[in-house]
């Protein structure tokens, strides 16, 4: 197998792309079916192929010679279409769940984190923090999980500002931008003998303020990046390409899972969607009241007119057409094919109706026994995002400490024998209350927070230092008032002490 240093250096561009593009692992399930899924207004539910229009007969102003009875025809009536939106749900719920508490880092080394560190090793990780703060990593890393659950792959590039002449600004910033199918890219990891990534491809377009687009193929190995561009003449080179891209890895961090996050759970989600459906067909036909009439009708009450008579005659007969079978089977069966959903997916049913049956005075154990499932997932799901951010982490170490670009003078040691690796606090939510009580009934009582810190978790202090000033003078206030009431410090009928 070629290595990605061969396949680059191939003097025929079509070549080049064909290889790197034709060893990409496909997905079981592709990239659009994912995507109707996602997309409520793309369900099954619309298509009318899997839901017909039911055919009913109606009546015309016609009638049979021979017999003299009413001609019907076949008319086709819309049905009830109901998309239940849960694949965003189970997303959006999972994306809570691991980033809802943005991830910090630490420092380690050999796996261990270091509790004492060299001054280059501090000043590197400052330097990597806060490239992670200027690109805002904490929202970052929200709109990558959302697109990994849900397409299933995403890449984050990153690089650096460079000057007008091309060089890289090393008194710029260093940046990241996110790949995915969604944004129009195409992404095609390359892999050597081992199985580790070599060399990145992304394939993409670029629009010019006319709308006119011509198409990319941009490769990066660990050193340089291969610019291609497919102009009227076909796929080339681009001119000064190849260029250095500023690390001495490639700059690039591939996520990727086998299943969107729904996945086996599709068929419920349908089933639900048809009962639904189909429930809502039921109530257009029997939730208001229709009547059957036998014979011949003289009148019809009024509406709102109480105690109505009907009047008919002999021999009529009236009768209230009634849905002699109760929805509990369907309600049931729904109950349960939610179940089965969010129990698969490892996703917590929050919603507004579960949330008011669980009641407000529930014990923070079982809280925590309520969300084990989620929680778990969440600490699943750092086996995919752990890897990638401590990736993520090298990748600027080495930037930074290559080029010296936001911090300058840190030897490439420092990054090569460091790591930075993610901590997650997957959410849980808590019963404060009850732990509070728990911790002063450990400590007999006494108090286990100062002031200061209580006054600023109190959520009704937008200004903690402020509020503290303000106690603190009224609490001098009321000492003198208290003095001059025992008279102490202060005056006695006019005279002074």
């Amino acid at each position: 197998m070629r290595n990605i240093t061969e396949i680059v250096n191939i003097n025929e561009p079509d070549k080049v792309i064909r290889l790197l593009t034709a060893r990409k692992k496909p997905f079981k399930t592709s990239l659009e079916e994912i995507e109707a899924q996602y997309d409520p207004k793309q369900h099954k539910i619309f298509d009318e192929n899997y839901r017909p229009k039911k055919a009913i007969q109606v009546p015309t102003n016609k009638k049979d010679p021979q017999t003299g009875k009413t001609i019907y025809k076949t008319k086709k009536v819309e049905r009830v279409r109901i998309a239940i939106p849960v694949q965003k749900s189970i997303v959006e719920r999972a994306v809570g769940f691991l980033f809802g508490i943005p991830a910090d880092y630490k420092i380690t080394q050999n796996g261990v984190e270091l509790k004492k560190t060299t001054d280059k090793q501090q000043t590197l990780f400052g330097a990597v923090k806060k490239v992670y703060h200027h690109n805002k990593m904490r929202y970052f890393d929200k709109k990558l999980a959302r697109i990994v659950f849900r397409q299933r792959e995403a890449a984050e590039l990153w690089y650096m500002e460079t000057n007008p002449d091309g060089t890289i600004n090393r008194k710029g910033k260093m940046r990241v931008k996110l790949l995915a199918p969604v944004l129009g890219d195409r992404l095609y990891p390359h892999f050597n003998d081992y199985d580790n990534m070599d060399g990145f491809a992304r394939r993409y377009k670029v629009y010019d303020e006319e709308g006119v687009s011509k198409e990319h193929f941009d490769v990066y190995t660990d050193r340089f990046v291969y610019q291609f561009i497919n102009d009227s003449n076909g796929w080339k080179l681009q001119e000064g390409s190849p260029k250095m891209h500023g690390f001495t890895k490639i700059p690039i961090v591939y996520y990727r899972r086998e299943q969107a996050k729904w996945e086996d759970v599709q068929s419920e989600i349908e089933r639900a969607e048809d009962l639904t459906s189909n429930w809502g067909d039921t109530n257009d036909y029997f939730g208001v009241p229709k009547y059957f009439v036998k014979g011949k009708l003289n009148g019809f009450a009024e509406k709102g007119e109480q105690g109505a008579v009907f009047q008919g005659e002999k021999d009529t007969d009236m009768k209230m057409l009634s849905w002699d079978n109760s929805p509990v089977s369907v309600t049931g069966e729904l109950a349960n094919l939610f179940s089965m959903i969010y129990s698969y997916t490892h996703s917590a049913d929050i919603s507004f109706e579960r949330m008011k049956e669980v009641g407000n005075n529930t014990s923070g154990a079982a809280i925590r026994l309520m969300f084990t499932d989620p929680h778990m997932d969440a600490q699943t799901e750092t086996e995919l995002f752990g890897e990638m951010f401590t990736r993520r982490s090298n990748i600027v170490a080495n930037g930074i400490c290559n080029t010296g670009i936001i911090e300058s003078g840190i030897p490439m040691s420092v990054a090569d024998e460091t790591d930075f690796e993610p901590v997650f606090t997957p959410y849980m939510p808590k019963n404060e209350v009850e732990e509070l009580e728990l911790i002063s009934k450990s400590v007999g009582g006494k108090q286990t927070t100062s002031r200061r810190r209580a006054i600023a978790l109190n959520p009704i202090n937008d200004d903690p230092a402020l509020i503290e000033e303000e106690i603190k003078e009224e609490e001098a206030e009321a000492l003198k008032q208290a003095q001059e009431a025992m008279g102490i410090g202060g005056t006695s009928n006019g005279v002074e002490e």
